[in-house]
Parts: C-alpha cells; sequence; structure tokens
C-alpha cells in the first residue's frame, strides 16, 4: 500500500511536489520542467537512508533525510511529518 504525502524539495528555493512510500523506498516526485532531471523522480530507498531529522525552515516543518553516501536533501512536509517519521521509523529508519 502506497502512502502519500504533500512535500517540496528546498533546493536552491522550494521546489514543489510530492512523496509516496511504499514497502521498499519513498519518493519525491515532480513534473516541473525547470528541476533538474536528478530531482523530478527521486528514489530514496529505506537501506540506503542513514538517519531522518525534522526541522522547521520559517514556519514549515521540515525533514531532511541523508543517505549513507552523504548525499542530504531537505523537504517541507505541508501536512503529515509525523505520520511520514512513524513510517520511516517502521521501515528501520533512524527517525528524529
Amino acid at each position: 500500500m502506497k502512502n502519500y504525502f504533500i512535500v517540496s524539495l528546498v533546493k536552491n528555493g522550494i521546489l514543489g511536489g510530492g512523496m509516496t512510500a511504499d514497502e521498499q523506498a519513498i519518493t519525491y516526485h515532480t513534473g516541473k520542467l525547470t528541476v533538474p532531471q536528478e530531482y523530478r523522480h527521486l528514489v530514496m530507498r529505506y537501506d540506503e537512508i542513514n538517519e531522518v531529522t525534522s526541522g522547521r525552515m520559517f514556519l514549515l516543518p521540515t525533514v531532511t533525510v541523508t543517505k549513507k553516501n552523504d548525499d542530504s536533501y531537505k523537504f517541507a512536509v505541508f501536512f503529515g511529518r509525523n505520520r511520514l517519521l512513524e513510517l520511516l521509523r517502521a521501515h528501520g529508519v533512524n527517525a528524529a
């Protein structure tokens, strides 16, 4: 079963999009053509994630996903940040 989240990637601005979570990974999607190709369909497998931290950017709740290869991605999560963190923990990800 997939879970859906309304998020924006914070990379040289706020890039609107969405995130899906399934049994294998979380995936960020955006249809914006101005976004570099590497970020349009960003797959982050649970076993590749080192840690996830929560924070705030201005008034927006955020999560930062750090992969084991030290790539880091910050997302503004508009609804359901706690649900996203719980889902990640359920898949064995260190989420604070």
